[in-house]
């Protein structure tokens, strides 16, 4: 559990703004569950994808991303995952994990700071606009190659960003568009 002299979430830090909504139920899940999911759906503008918010409140862990699935099969994975986490088995850059998707790999790869203010708006302000370390959770095409790999299909290198690089430097499409 993350020390809440330095936590700087809505939970440790007075708010100082009026709370929405959205913001009370990630602040009910959080003290409940430990964490919240946010889910993205997909639309025009391109792929849905899901987040957690609290890992690093509860656990002192980094928050996790996954993009490009089904919302209801990443919330499971990003659970999964975080469960995972709570029961003593950390994430970390590079990892591969078998233990959050049924008979395929996923691996753990760190997210750039400049991906943090398009994608996780939510996460920034329960933190009060105070970065914080994010991870991305990658899924493989169905031969089990990453988007890394210059072999892998090219629909899945479509639906994942490639969040470990700088947003400036990433390869044209949905992802690098997002304002």
């Amino acid at each position: 559990m993350t020390d809440p002299a330095s936590c700087p979430c809505v939970i440790c830090v007075a708010p100082c703004v009026e709370l929405d909504a959205f913001d009370q139920r990630t602040i009910a899940h959080v003290e409940q569950y430990g964490w919240s999911v946010v889910m993205v759906p997909e639309d025009e503008t391109g792929p849905g994808w899901a987040f957690t918010i609290g890992l690093r409140h509860s656990l002192g862990s980094p928050e996790v991303a996954m993009f490009g699935l089904d919302l209801d099969l990443m919330r499971e994975c990003l659970n999964t995952l975080a469960n995972a986490i709570a029961a003593g088995h950390p994430v970390s850059p590079g990892q591969e994990r078998d233990d959050v998707m049924e008979r395929l790999p996923i691996v753990i790869k760190p997210v750039h700071e400049s991906w943090h203010k398009p994608l996780f708006g939510a996460a920034l302000s329960f933190y009060r606009h105070r970065p914080q370390p994010f991870m991305e959770m990658v899924w493989p095409d169905n031969a089990g190659l990453f988007p890394w790999s210059e072999s892998c299909s090219p629909r899945v290198r479509e639906l994942q960003p490639s969040l470990w690089i700088p947003k400036a430097e990433h390869v044209p499409g949905p992802w690098a568009e997002l304002p």
